[in-house]
């Protein structure tokens, strides 16, 4: 067998055994769950999963380069208090600008630290956190901003279009776009080769520095977007308002696929592991489980969806 089709073949084995976990999880909260099983509680999963889909599509860029970005939530975070603020200023349309500078900014500051001055990303992203967190605590001094802007709400969060709310569109529109310039683009295929090899690529002449900046700069706008949602569907913000989405933005791109060492993944295979994550955290919630139990769960999910994915590139021949 070719290497090509060996590849093909651990690819649609990983691709069986996610849909395969996805069935069953679905089937048993079926089953425990009379709440789970109300076609509103299944029509609300696209709209939950929004936040963390947009998130798990940029950590897919990250971690395909090979990178780690552990800021994504404070950002998130950051975004939403100033975009709140900004709202009930009266700033009307201009708080949308300044929720997208916020996070490019941010993510900008990753980018350069990383790239300019070569901190790890572990340390950098981490850096970044912090900073962004102490943003959003000094704006708010730990209380929770208000805004009245319905009109802000519907274009984010609670407007409907074909029976499901604005929210799970922007994350449709993520997903098509991300998935368009990771399979379509000489920048995905950039990021793709920087993260299998990056001495390799930087001796092909490959712009790696300048990859790396812009897919940390895409994040950073992306959490922006994020922060919008966040407060578009609640109506408030609070200074740790997204805080933790960052691991579950990494979950979910593990368990689509995407290899912590870079080079492999697609956004296909992460919307399926946000789908996945999505129902487990929707079914694990109506069922009253505590959230220390669904960390755990979540945890041992991730574990196990990575072995599974490990003996299938072995039976398919990959490393």
């Amino acid at each position: 067998m070719s290497a090509r089709s060996s590849l093909r073949l651990s690819e649609r084995m990983a691709d069986l055994g996610l849909a395969l976990a996805i069935v069953a999880i679905v089937t048993a909260l079926l089953i425990l769950s009379p709440a789970f099983r109300d076609p509103a509680n299944l029509m609300g999963i696209g709209r939950q999963v929004a936040i963390l889909g947009i998130a798990a599509a940029a950590m897919t860029f990250v971690i395909l380069m090979g990178e780690i970005d552990l800021s994504v939530g404070a950002v998130a975070s950051a975004a939403a208090v100033v975009t709140a603020l900004a709202l009930a200023q009266g700033w009307g349309v201009w708080a949308i600008p300044i929720a997208i500078l916020v996070g490019t900014v941010f993510g900008l500051l990753n980018g350069v630290l990383v790239v300019a001055l070569g901190v790890p990303a572990f340390i950098a992203t981490l850096v970044s956190f912090f900073l962004a967190q102490g943003v959003a605590l000094t704006l708010t001094g730990g209380q929770t901003i208000l805004f009245a802007a319905d009109w802000f709400r519907s274009l984010f969060a609670t407007g409907s279009f074909l029976g499901q709310r604005a929210a799970f569109w922007w994350l449709l529109a993520v997903f098509v776009l991300m998935g368009w310039l990771l399979a379509r683009t000489r920048f995905g295929a950039q990021v793709r080769a920087i993260g299998g090899d990056a001495e390799a690529s930087a001796m092909l002449g490959l712009p790696v520095a300048r990859v790396k900046l812009l897919v940390f700069t895409l994040t950073g706008a992306l959490m922006g977007l994020v922060g919008m949602i966040l407060i578009a569907r609640i109506g408030n913000a609070r200074a740790d308002g997204a805080i933790g989405l960052e691991f579950d933005a990494i979950a979910a791109a593990v368990i689509g696929g995407t290899r912590l060492g870079g080079g492999y993944g697609s956004i296909p295979r992460t919307a399926l592991g946000v789908l996945l994550i999505g129902i487990l955290n929707n079914g694990l919630a109506i069922m009253n489980v505590d959230f220390n139990t669904q960390q755990v769960i979540k945890g041992a999910l991730v574990v196990g969806v990575v072995l599974i994915d490990r003996w299938a590139r072995g039976k398919g021949g990959t490393t």
